[in-house]
């Protein structure tokens, strides 16, 4: 088996009236959001801003701490019939701006959802459950402020 690890950034945008997350439709057809593999010599911190900020050029953000909070780890095969153990570990950030500029590379579609909307938009199980736990910690931290 295989093993793969990415990180990400759970990005939310308080609009006048609700939450909402960023969540980008990758070129494989599968909504997520944005994240991406290291390059050589960055740290997680490193590695999830610039792939935020190359995925979507989100770069105003307000991290809610520099350490990684949700971790989701899941096995699938792909169409060559290897199977890989999947990690993925999550910031949390609040954007500043809702502006989004997809790359077009690696992104095909990009989509500012509610909580209810982001669960019936993610693609993959593991990522609702992370889309769970990630609003519960975000409710916290805005009612908290």
């Amino acid at each position: 088996m295989k093993n793969d690890q990415s990180i990400g950034v759970i990005t939310f945008y308080q609009f006048p009236r609700s939450i909402k997350y960023l969540l980008i439709k990758h070129r494989k057809g599968h909504w997520s959001f944005p994240k991406g593999h290291s390059d050589k010599g960055e740290t997680k911190l490193e590695t999830a801003l610039r792939e935020l900020k190359e995925e979507t050029a989100v770069s105003k953000i307000q991290l809610l701490k520099k350490s990684v909070m949700l971790k989701e780890v899941y096995k699938f095969t792909d169409r060559k019939g290897v199977k890989t153990l999947k990690k993925v570990n999550y910031f949390i950030a609040e954007a500043k701006n809702k502006k989004v500029k997809i790359d077009n590379k690696e992104v095909v579609n990009f989509k500012w959802c509610t909580f209810k909307a982001g669960l019936d938009k993610i693609t993959f199980n593991e990522s609702t459950s992370i889309l769970r736990k990630a609003d519960k910690i975000i409710r916290k931290y805005i009612n908290d402020k």
